[in-house]
């Protein structure tokens, strides 16, 4: 495997993360602590899955994996903001209602166990490209399967950054993550902002959720998230709760699951477990390391 190969597969694992990482750097800089990335992700995965089965369109099953994130992001809020329970718990609870309740509805709606039938997935980049300009593709086989979600994501990321750092809804955000009180004072609604955030984020998530399972697969398997709503928590920590410094440590840890799979195949007597731990094992080192004076928002957590 070359290093054309290493970028655009780096790129593919880290889209997931990215939009997870977003998704939490939303809810937590408005001062809301956000575990429930796993279960954002796999309710997106889900309800991308069961929307473009109903419909036959992967349009709508993108909706849908929004929706499905969106859903775990109000139950979280209303938690959390509503009822004043502890954010980590419910953070904690709502990943495990997600894992067992994706599995009874892919019971329950498609009446199979472990893995759903095929459905619609979305195209990937060249053949999107490939409608406007049908002489000019894209050289490289890994190139020409990048899926039409990896560039989304990069512009979301984009996106984020500049609404969080130029506009007056993102400095407003900040403000009830730094000091709620003095939000509130200068005529901030804190709690609708919170609330606004936290489903957002949501909707994010659930973004990634879709890209693994109608970006990747074009079928929802249960469990498909495998850890990367904690990958994306721990790259929100490592990236210093900015946009750029998330952008940063989400292709970090997708570098680090390519690299354990190419290590896996480079070496087929090792056991293969052990390669599969690498990015989990790299992300506790790094996160000893201080990189950079930046804290999390001072009320995070704080009612």
């Amino acid at each position: 495997m070359t290093a054309s190969h290493f970028i655009p597969l780096t790129l593919i694992k880290a889209t997931p993360i990215l939009l997870a990482c977003l998704g939490g750097l939303l809810s937590e800089l408005s001062g809301v602590v956000n575990f429930a990335l796993e279960g954002m992700l796999l309710m997106g995965a889900f309800g991308a899955v069961w929307a473009s089965f109903v419909t036959g369109s992967p349009w709508i099953g993108l909706l849908g994996g929004m929706a499905g994130g969106m859903l775990v992001g109000l139950l979280h809020a209303g938690a959390s903001l509503s009822l004043r329970a502890n954010q980590i718990v419910s953070s904690i609870a709502l990943n495990l209602l997600a894992a067992g309740g994706t599995g009874m509805f892919l019971n329950q709606l498609f009446e199979v166990y472990g893995t759903s039938p095929a459905v619609p997935g979305l195209p990937t980049l060249a053949q999107s490209l490939s409608a406007f300009f049908p002489s000019s593709m894209p050289a490289g086989p890994w190139v020409r399967g990048l899926s039409l979600m990896v560039p989304m994501a990069l512009t979301l990321g984009i996106a984020v950054a500049a609404l969080l750092k130029w506009s007056r809804w993102g400095l407003d955000l900040r403000a009830c993550g730094e000091n709620p009180y003095a939000a509130a004072g200068a005529g901030i609604p804190v709690l609708r902002m919170r609330f606004t955030a936290v489903v957002a984020g949501g909707a994010l998530s659930g973004l990634g959720g879709a890209y693994l399972s109608i970006g990747e697969l074009s079928q929802f398997v249960e469990q498909m998230s495998h850890g990367r709503g904690y990958l994306a928590i721990a790259a929100l920590i490592l990236g210093r709760w900015h946009p750029v410094g998330a952008l940063g440590a989400a292709v970090f840890f997708g570098f680090c699951e390519v690299l354990s799979e190419w290590l896996a195949v480079r070496w087929p007597r090792f056991p293969h477990q052990g390669f599969l731990c690498l990015p989990y094992l790299l992300c506790v080192l790094v996160l000893f390391c201080p990189l950079g004076k930046r804290r999390p928002p001072s009320a995070l957590g704080k009612l």
